[in-house]
This record gives structure tokens, sequence and C-alpha cells, in this order.
């Protein structure tokens, strides 16, 4: 019998319903356990130990938030603090949740670099396009469990979050397209982008994960189409039969604003979302005097 995910939204959660405060106590915590040798944003992954009640509370909440409710959690932070110390709040939270990944470093600014990823193998995050509707990470050996975002400065137009179930998608699959099943389940190639990697064919050749992994205990889903059919046009393959009406499918039901939680980031906003059953996109922005710069961070929950 088909493993049906228990992770769906019953409705478009409401903003009030993911939106918190930071609590005081754990402000004070973060910023009292800031020492040079132990800074939170460049030694992030140290042994926590002697956690106040408070912030262990907080901790259990936010991570629940995480892995078993909305499964996007976003914090106010005071927006009236300076750059650095809004990082370090930041980078205390991320650390509550779990181990940071530091392929990028373990934090990357997002800014608009001025580049086109349509037309060279870099992150979409350098760009101030769309994005297109994804999960955190191409590469196959490297899956981001939690997507942590921190608003510095936002653009005056455009980049609003955008944020969709994926496991209400694959209900959806299963009950109007079974005949997909195998297909959503087939291991497909991805293009590589990580800076550094090696970007030959056989790499490509060796990316290659399904769309869907699901079990009983597990429900992960690994999408952005760009990179996808970038990797067969590089490959010099046709799709495997079935996947385009599939992709095209997906992108139809992520184009349904009925299906989409929308919301903007204003200055001292950290948003995290989980990259195993929610897809994320942007909407493409205009920077003003101060570039739209956000932090981007890797999360594992342990």
């Amino acid at each position: 019998m088909e493993i049906i995910p228990q992770l769906n939204w019953q409705t478009l959660p409401k903003t009030g319903a993911f939106t918190r405060t930071l609590p005081e106590e754990v402000a004070q915590w973060i910023l009292l356990n800031q020492h040079t040798e132990a800074c939170w944003t460049k030694f992030p992954n140290r042994q926590l130990e002697g956690i106040p009640e408070a912030v262990l509370s907080f901790q259990l909440k936010l991570i629940d938030s995480l892995s078993n409710k909305t499964g996007v959690v976003r914090i106010q932070l005071n927006a009236s603090l300076e750059d650095a110390a809004l990082r370090i709040l930041y980078a205390g939270i991320a650390s509550l949740i779990g181990r940071l990944n530091d392929r990028y470093g373990y934090f990357f600014d997002v800014i608009d670099h001025g580049l086109d990823y349509t037309k060279e193998a870099i992150p979409v995050s350098k760009t101030n396009a769309e994005t297109g509707f994804h999960t955190d990470s191409t590469a196959h050996n490297y899956f981001p469990d939690v997507v942590g975002l921190l608003c510095l400065h936002a653009a005056p137009s455009g980049g609003d979050s955008l944020v969709v179930n994926a496991s209400n998608l694959y209900y959806d699959l299963l009950q109007n397209k079974p005949e997909w099943k195998a297909i959503m389940h087939q291991p497909i190639f991805r293009d590589v982008i990580t800076p550094g990697a090696e970007q030959s064919l056989q790499q490509i050749r060796e990316n290659a994960f399904p769309l869907f992994q699901v079990n009983e205990n597990t429900f992960v889903f690994r999408y952005m189409r760009y990179w996808i059919t970038s990797a067969y046009q590089k490959l010099q393959v046709e799709f495997p039969t079935g996947l385009e009406d599939l992709l095209n499918y997906i992108d139809a039901y992520f184009a349904d604003s009925n299906n989409v939680l929308q919301f903007r980031m204003n200055r001292g906003d950290a948003v995290f979302v989980n990259n195993r059953f929610l897809c994320h996109n942007r909407t493409k922005f205009q920077d003003g005097i101060n570039p739209r710069r956000l932090v981007r961070t890797w999360i594992n929950l342990d």
C-alpha cells in the first residue's frame, strides 16, 4: 500500500501562524555566549552545554515546527540592531536547529552579482532573477534538511518569498496521475553547479537521483527544473518517457496561487524552511541604494 505523507497542509498557513519574535531570554543567552574564541558566525557547530530551560523550550518548539508542522518559521529580530548583531543572533538560532554545512561557508550572503545563471553554471542566488521553485543543492552527495535566510536589506521592489508544500503535490500526483509513479521515483540527471566541483559530463552522469524519495519514515523532494533540463542537454540524451509531462504538471501546480504561500521578508526577519518537503522560490527583484542582502545557511537536523 502506498504511504501517504502526513506533512500535508490542510490549508495555506497564515503569516501569523509561522511568525514569532525571538524571546528576550534566548537573545540574551546567544549574546552572552558570543566570544571571540567561540564566535557563533565562525564556529557555529560547537558543543552546547548548560542550555537554560527557556532556550531548550524555544529550541524544541522551533525544531518541531520545522520537522512536523508547517515546515517554515519566520523569527522577527530587532530590526534596529546593527548588521553584526543580527548576524550573531541568526547564527545562534541556526545552531540551535542543527549542524551547519560549510560548502559555501557557514553563512553565504545572497546578493545580486549581475550574473546570469542561464549563461554559466552558477547558483541562482547570485542573480536578481526569479529562482523558479526549487529545493537547495543539486548535488547527489549533499542535501540540507533546513535552509535559513536572514534579511539585512530588503529590495524596494520584488524579492517576495514563495513556498509550496511538495507533500501536497505528491498526494495530488498519486490521486490524479498514478501512471507516473515509476518516473516520480526514477533517478534522473542533475547538472553540477557547486563551486570548485568538477563539471564534466561524467560527473553529471553520476549526479542522478529521484524527484521523490518516500517511505513511512522519509519524505524527500529534490527539484529545480532548469538544472534537470541543463543536465540532459549537456549529456545530449532525451528525457525518460513521461518526465517532461511530469515536470510540466509540477510547474503548473506551483503556478497555481492556491498552492503558494507568499510573504515578504523585511530587515531583521530570519526565515527557516524545511528543504525536504517544502519547495521555495522568490520573485524577481530590483535593488535600491542599499542592495538586497540576505544571509543563507544550510542546516542538517541532528
